[in-house]
């Protein structure tokens, strides 16, 4: 049995009306259709409906039967359709947003709170996880979207620009006379310095830039978070070379900042998204608001601004 909402909405209007060309126009088609409607309805049931006569058409000791059956369930189908309905557009106006653990614990709370005044129709909900965690939850669908230092391409991934940053040297306040400036690559090549480990793309960045000036060794101590490195590095541990969107950080612990130079290296945020996946009504709109969120305190290609400067 195939009983389609369009037969038993053809029903009840015939019912009401006790006329198919009344019930016709109702539903929007020709009395023949809505005949064509009853008869397979009818068929489908095994019983007749409506008794018919030339002036009027009269439910049947069945169709009577049927009427608060059919009325119920289309009431029912009607309901849950709207339910789930509602369910899905709330659905698709969650945001499911990844970042590395500096950025979702510093930068995007801030920045969440203040789109939620402009849009709090937009859910963003905020994981935070490791470069490697947000490309397989993306890849997965576990999130419709993750920012970070994603400076290779992923395949499958699309990378949306955000925001350009650069690298920078930092150090604690007491050891910064020990660094030259203007600060250049070639000042840290005798420098104790902290890093992160050698699988990590930033890291990577840094370590081809010192080698290109001789040193090949690695940093003297390695740290798997740069919250991690930020507070060695403001308790005298040594040098660490970061982006710079980590300024806002390395200024609540007190830290030196100055950005290296010759060469200035840029450090391209991104946003990655599956390339197959629809994201969420609003992504866009956020993405904007967050990219002049971000320009408010950092400019392109440059340091963020308040950092140390020699006196």
């Amino acid at each position: 049995m195939n009983i389609t909402s369009r037969q038993l909405k053809a029903f009840l209007l015939t019912a009401r009306h006790q006329s198919f060309s009344r019930a016709a126009e109702q539903l929007y088609i020709t009395q023949s259709g809505m005949s064509v409607l009853i008869r397979e309805l009818e068929e489908q049931l095994g019983f007749r409906l409506f008794d018919r006569t030339t002036r009027r058409v009269t439910l049947t000791e069945f169709g009577n039967r049927f009427l608060p059956i059919a009325d119920r369930s289309l009431v029912e189908l009607e309901s849950a359709a709207q339910n789930i309905g509602r369910s899905a557009t709330a659905a698709n106006r969650r945001l499911t947003l990844g970042a590395m653990p500096l950025i979702a614990g510093h930068l995007l709370p801030a920045a969440i709170g203040e789109y939620a005044r402009r849009d709090p129709g937009l859910e963003i909900e905020l994981h935070d996880a490791e470069r490697s965690r947000l490309v397989a939850m993306v890849s997965a669908g576990e999130l419709d979207a993750a920012l970070g230092c994603f400076i290779e391409p992923v395949p499958g991934l699309r990378r949306i620009p955000i925001h350009r940053f650069s690298l920078m040297a930092i150090q604690s306040q007491a050891e910064a006379q020990h660094l030259g400036r203007p600060l250049r690559w070639d000042d840290l090549v005798e420098a104790r310095l902290l890093g992160a480990p050698a699988d990590n793309p930033v890291q990577q960045l840094v370590e081809r830039h010192l080698q290109r000036l001789g040193r090949h060794d690695p940093p003297e101590l390695v740290f798997n978070y740069l919250e991690t490195i930020i507070a060695m590095t403001a308790a005298g541990a040594g040098v660490a070379v970061i982006p710079t969107f980590a300024a806002p950080v390395c200024r609540s612990h007190g830290l030196a900042m100055w950005p290296l130079q010759d060469p200035v290296v840029p450090v391209e945020l991104y946003e990655i998204t599956d390339r197959g996946r629809k994201l969420p009504q609003g992504t866009a709109e956020f993405n904007e608001f967050l990219k002049g969120y971000i320009a408010q305190w950092a400019e392109p290609g440059a340091p963020a601004p308040g950092f140390a400067r020699a006196a």
